[in-house]
């Protein structure tokens, strides 16, 4: 017993150490952002900010020429994370089900073809996807970031709901089509309803990849009025870089915030969305 508490004690020591250096860079963006522009660069470094300012994030969403689409840029992140969310939910449920619980020529192709998708590195198809946004006529729009960006998390989200589908119980769906329920019935009334821990876990994923893609949004996006967060907070360094870190720190803390409150709202559901979509393959 002494042997299993010593293995147990300097395990935890070992991941709050861990964790306390991971934590220390976020840490010192927040308190960054939060101190006066003469007390930013100091020796040694205040990680206490006294007195605590909130003039950088006034300036960063409202005051300064160089930042007046911050405050747009954060809307057109959460409209195109949002979008994305209800896209590769909806399309990766519907595609899912059928290739885990119904029978037709093909089906394991189909799962080899999207699976082995995953492998492709994103760079590859930037080319062939901006072409056909263009042809589209989709550039420097809220679509031609939503959709690109969700075909992106389109065949995780296939995979990880499969992986759960097939986990449940064929006796569920089989009294219900003893009673009369069509394959589509069954499928809203009965399989999404049970499903809601992947579900959440999904869209939180799509919701963060979303939120922090950078390199797609630079290539599609061409008005200013319609950059992305990331986007925006990459001029904002290129304007403040010379002169103070406080705006830059307060944009990167308010582009760090959404993401913070969905993880600590939901965070038992990602681990048990997980958990429960890999119990059989």
């Amino acid at each position: 017993m002494k042997r299993v508490d010593t293995q147990r004690i300097v395990l935890t020591a070992a991941l709050t150490a861990l964790a306390v250096l991971w934590l220390l860079p976020v840490v010192w963006v927040a308190v960054t952002s939060l101190k006066p522009t003469e007390h930013i660069v100091r020796l040694p470094p205040e990680w206490i900010p006294w007195p605590a300012t909130g003039a950088h994030y006034h300036e960063v969403l409202f005051s300064s020429s160089r930042t007046a689409r911050i405050g747009r840029a954060f809307v057109n992140s959460l409209v195109v994370s949002l979008g994305t969310v209800v896209i590769v939910v909806g399309t990766s449920a519907m595609a899912a089900y059928p290739l885990a619980r119904m029978r037709f020529p093909g089906r394991d192709l189909v799962f080899v073809l999207l699976v082995g998708s995953l492998m492709v590195p994103n760079a590859v198809v930037l080319v062939p996807q901006y072409v056909l946004t263009q042809r589209l006529g989709w550039l420097s729009t809220y679509q031609g970031l939503i959709v690109p960006e969700a075909a992106m998390t389109f065949a995780f989200g296939v995979f990880l709901l499969r992986q759960f589908f097939l986990t449940m119980p064929r006796e569920l769906e089989d009294a219900a089509r003893i009673d009369g329920a069509s394959a589509w019935s069954v499928f809203t009334r009965i399989v999404l309803p049970l499903s809601q821990p992947v579900l959440g876990a999904l869209a939180i994923f799509a919701f963060r990849s979303a939120w922090n893609d950078f390199l797609w949004p630079l290539i599609a996006v061409n008005k200013p009025d319609m950059f992305p967060l990331p986007v925006a907070l990459a001029l904002l360094r290129g304007a403040y870089a010379s002169e103070s870190y406080g705006p830059i720190m307060a944009g990167a803390t308010l582009s760090a915030l959404p993401l913070l409150i969905v993880f600590l709202v939901a965070n038992r559901r990602i681990v048990e969305g997980v958990r429960l979509s890999g119990l059989k393959g």
